[in-house]
């Protein structure tokens, strides 16, 4: 490479995501390149994940960045990913980046990638993927959601998510699931007369409708539309049922609804949606350390996805216990859950060779980088999870047309589970 992808700059500042929280952006310039990212923050987060900031929050993160970090990236082959990923770690020095934050980490690691594809001259998922980086993940979209991504009383659920089983391109798959978003607001109306328009942090409608009303229309509008557009649509649902478990009493609550569930109460509700509604995808129906009912269930709805975000938080020692369990057959992937890249592409590599399906995600707290779109690619994930309207969900999105018109052997990922 000749030196071209030599970091000689680093910056950091603080930058706002799309709830208007601060968080962290880095800039990486190389002798040929330049790299940039904005790290995202979620709202629903596992106990198991990245510590997202230092004590003094983003602050802090910065001064650590001028004190520890620029002086250690500058100098290094931002080509050498695993060198840079282990700096970080290296400077940090604790298990789950407390000391300089998740958010730091991620967004440096992330800097690194794009610097290096560009001093190569090449699109970041290439980088990423190589020749292998051929496929484009179909969008898993919110469409009607609640729980801990709403501000107002709404589903106890927190997301109910539709995808294109078979869509042509990529375009046709972005207006299959906008088109059962823009659809929704009517029906919904006529279900919660107090329905405003109201949306979540990730652009999903928000009402008072229990899982069986609010999945009962959504299924009728996903069949409406994959016949007028003669696209099949999937239906799943995220439960984040660790938002809803109570430890002390060891139930989960259900306070919308006004019901508590036993955990075996709670597998043969999930089922019983899964039955009812043809769910395709469900993800964490079950709180982060009950892998066993993980397992229960992903045996009993067969071929339905279960997903395990909170359960696995992105991390390789916990997806092996789920392997050798058998808890779930799909897994979300968010960089941010971990701090490098490295460290989910290890995980991506457990997975797929363990036959779990990927499913490269968002946070609810986004920001306007495009980045994910190219991970999911490089990483020939099968879906991508990253809302379906708002600015900083459609970058990801259009995101897709772009990379799908430079790649002439590109084909969309199909899932017919069916």
């Amino acid at each position: 490479m000749d030196g071209l992808a030599v970091i000689e700059a680093a910056r950091a500042r603080k930058v706002f995501d799309s709830r208007g929280s601060l968080t962290i952006e880095v800039e990486l310039e190389t002798t040929g390149g330049y790299g940039r990212y904005s790290a995202p923050a979620g709202a629903s987060v596992g106990v198991h994940e990245a510590v997202a900031f230092p004590r003094g929050g983003v602050d802090e993160a910065l001064r650590l960045f001028e004190e520890l970090v620029a002086p250690k990236l500058v100098g290094m082959d931002a080509s050498d990913q695993k060198g840079v990923d282990e700096a970080l770690k290296e400077v940090d020095g604790t298990p789950n980046f407390s000391r300089i934050g998740g958010s730091m980490a991620i967004a440096c690691s992330i800097a690194a990638a794009k610097a290096a594809a560009s001093s190569l001259g090449l699109p970041l998922y290439r980088w990423l993927g190589g020749a292998l980086a051929t496929t484009i993940p179909a969008p898993l979209g919110n469409v009607l959601g609640g729980g801990k991504h709403a501000a107002a009383k709404a589903l106890d659920i927190q997301e109910i998510l539709v995808f294109p089983l078979n869509a042509s391109s990529a375009h046709v798959a972005l207006r299959v699931n906008a088109e059962v978003h823009r659809r929704l607001p009517k029906r919904i109306a006529k279900l919660d007369p107090t329905f405003s328009g109201g949306k979540t942090d990730e652009g999903a409608w928000v009402a008072k409708l229990s899982a069986e009303q609010a999945l009962g229309i959504v299924r009728e509008v996903c069949d409406e539309v994959g016949d007028e557009l003669g696209c099949k649509v999937g239906l799943g649902i995220d439960v984040a049922a660790s938002s809803l478990w109570d430890e002390s009493s060891k139930v989960y609550r259900y306070a919308g609804e006004g019901v508590n569930r036993t955990p075996d109460e709670q597998l043969a509700f999930i089922e019983g949606l899964v039955k009812d509604f043809r769910l395709l995808y469900v993800e964490d129906p079950f709180h982060e350390e009950d892998y066993d009912s993980f397992a229960k269930l992903t045996k009993l709805v067969k071929p339905c996805l279960v997903c395990g975000d909170d359960l696995f938080t992105t991390n390789v020692e916990r997806l092996r216990r789920g392997v050798e369990l058998k808890a779930a057959n799909a897994i979300i992937i968010k960089p941010n859950q971990v701090g490098t890249l490295t460290d989910a592409f290890n995980t991506v590599s457990l997975a797929k060779s363990n036959g779990f399906i990927i499913v490269v995600s968002h946070r609810s707290g986004e920001t306007e980088d495009e980045a994910l779109a190219h991970i999911a690619v490089g990483f020939s994930a099968p879906l991508i999870k990253t809302g379906v309207v708002g600015g900083e969900r459609i970058a990801k999105l259009n995101e897709l047309i772009r990379i799908e018109e430079g790649l002439p052997s590109a084909s969309m990922s199909t899932l017919l589970l069916d």
